[in-house]
């Protein structure tokens, strides 16, 4: 059972970004962007809290850009699919399980690719080479020295 608690939804019903929730329970608050903005410059914490966040996403933005223009494609994918497996895999007999459900869309949002049609070419090359598998929308990284070299 998913608890949403939204205030202020009426007036921004057209701009609601797509959100997915992987939790027993989540709060949702959509404010308008002055009233956002209100609230950081107000407190010192939160500015440090936004700066930050825009920081670290500047820096991933940066770091997509120069992968995909090293590597192309396959190469941000790769990438991208060696950090998610670093952060969030589980060493199994098989290789390593990111027990996460990822849509190519998701991947193609994340590696800054335009359509996830890229994203399933590259993912059905990797599949055919057997360096990874996906069931279920789950992937395992069957070879993460082929995917690491994208990370250089």
């Amino acid at each position: 059972m998913y608890i949403f608690r939204l205030s202020f939804i009426t007036q921004f019903r057209n701009c609601l970004p797509k959100i997915r929730i992987e939790s027993e329970q989540a709060e949702l608050y959509c404010i308008s962007k002055k009233e956002f903005y209100k609230q950081v410059k107000e407190d010192v914490k939160l500015q440090n809290y936004v700066n930050t966040y825009y920081r670290n996403r500047l820096k991933l933005a940066f770091t997509r850009e120069q992968v995909m223009i090293m590597n192309s494609k396959a190469g941000a994918v790769c990438s991208w699919l060696y950090r998610l497996a670093s952060l969030f895999g589980i060493q199994t007999q098989k290789g390593i399980f990111i027990d996460l459900q990822v849509t190519n869309e998701d991947i193609a949002n994340f590696c800054g690719i335009t359509t996830r049609n890229s994203v399933n070419r590259v993912i059905r090359g990797l599949k055919e080479k057997h360096i990874i598998q996906v069931k279920n929308n789950r992937i395992i990284v069957l070879d993460m020295d082929y995917l690491k070299q994208f990370t250089k």
